[in-house]
């Protein structure tokens, strides 16, 4: 009864999240108490991989990463769109730090590609 409950919130909680991104995205400014909306939901999702990497036996560890990869994967194409859409904006310090992770990032993925030709699922 206590699990059903939880499901019950957690579709609840995933369809009430998807409408305030649909609204969000229709505002002209940051609307006030979104700083701790955010704050709240990055808790929220270091609590679920934890939980994700702890509940689905020996494949969770392999199921998380895949999750984080897509998750950066999908971020990235959004900072690669933005910098293509406005190639003279602005030159933040962030621009810097993701530039020197990304190199070493590509680095390491290139070695480890090298090493091991297979493909994981």
């Amino acid at each position: 009864m206590a699990q059903e409950a939880l499901v019950q919130q957690l579709a609840a909680l995933g369809a009430l999240l998807k409408e305030v991104d649909a609204r969000l995205a229709r505002v002209p400014v940051a609307p006030e108490g979104l700083e701790h909306l955010k704050q709240a939901v990055d808790s929220l999702r270091t609590s679920m991989w934890a939980i994700l990497r702890a509940g689905h036996g020996v494949s969770a560890p392999g199921r998380v990463q895949r999750l984080k990869l897509r998750r950066a994967i999908d971020g990235l194409r959004a900072i690669q769109q933005d910098l293509a859409d406005h190639p003279d904006g602005p030159r933040h310090p962030e621009h810097e730090d993701l530039a020197v992770i990304a190199r070493a990032v590509a680095l390491q993925l290139t070695e480890r590609l090298d090493r091991s030709p297979d493909r994981t699922s």
